[in-house]
């Protein structure tokens, strides 16, 4: 015969203490198991938001280097085009002048002449836009050069001593981060000129192991930077928002130090990566900025 098989305990049948562990332990179970759904989901989400920053910023730069190239073209028609035509114009005046002189015809000379200045400062302002669009220098002799070029032009232009240094020499980095690093200078001196009646202004580039660092500093009255969120200051406030974008598109900061009095610092860093820099060999008579 079979023998008897002895009755299970029932949960209700267990003590008390035991029955409360158990419930316990599967609660425990039971938020281990949301803890770890929520933490799965969690770094799903952030993986996607990677993603998504990463697609964001490769967009932002093809369409930063579509502007760029567009400038590019610009400032080529500016020079080859309206530049020649202006040329030649100037040329004809010229021309026609000699000949009223050589006729004595006075009158005619004199106005011809009128029309040749003309000519040749709408031929010298078509150049001078041209260079500002997309400097030639910035791409032939790199960025050091450029900066050199750029603060000379913008000091003529105004009452503003503009002093330029670099520890560059002839470095080069890739067309992209030297883009970069002039379109922020020539942001931040054009805010000095237009905003800070300043008498100096002073620009610094740095290379640091793996980080460059540019400095555009002024003496003029400066600002409180809490001003840029007031709606009337928007355009200053879209400036200063342009230049940390473009920075964060290269991984960098861009940090704006001022108060009332005391001038103004901007502060661009940003890192050198593998493949961001090349040497390029230039000349001594092309390297020298008075010569340009």
């Amino acid at each position: 015969m079979d023998k008897p098989v002895p009755p299970q305990p029932s949960a209700l049948s267990l003590p008390v203490d035991t029955r409360a562990d158990a419930a316990a332990e599967d609660y425990r179970e039971a938020v281990l198991r949301q803890v770890r759904a929520l933490t799965e989901d969690n770094q799903r989400l952030f993986q996607s938001a990677l993603r998504s920053e990463k697609r964001f910023r490769m967009l932002a730069k093809a369409v930063w280097k579509i502007q760029e190239d567009e400038r590019r073209r610009l400032a080529r028609e500016l020079h080859d085009g309206i530049g020649q035509t202006l040329t030649a114009l100037a040329n004809q005046l010229q021309r026609i002048a000699d000949d009223a002189h050589a006729h004595e015809n006075v009158g005619l000379a004199g106005r011809l002449g009128d029309a040749l200045d003309i000519t040749r400062s709408a031929l010298h302002d078509t150049r001078e836009l041209s260079r500002l669009l997309r400097p030639t220098l910035l791409d032939d002799l790199g960025l050091e050069v450029a900066l050199q070029w750029l603060t000379r032009t913008l000091a003529e232009r105004c009452a503003i001593a503009i002093e330029c240094s670099s520890t560059l020499g002839e470095q080069r980095l890739t067309q992209d981060l030297e883009t970069l690093v002039f379109r922020v200078t020539q942001e931040a001196l054009t805010n000095v000129i237009r905003h800070s009646n300043a008498t100096e202004a002073q620009v610094r580039l740095t290379r640091i192991g793996n980080l460059l660092r540019l400095q555009v500093s002024d003496d003029g009255r400066g600002f409180d930077p809490g001003e840029l969120n007031n709606p009337d200051k928007l355009g200053d406030s879209v400036g200063v928002r342009g230049m940390r974008d473009r920075a964060e598109l290269f991984g960098g900061r861009l940090e704006l130090k001022s108060a009332p009095g005391e001038g103004t610092r901007v502060t661009l860093v940003v890192p050198v990566e593998a493949g961001d820099e090349h040497t390029a060999v230039a000349t001594a008579a092309a390297t020298k900025a008075g010569g340009l």
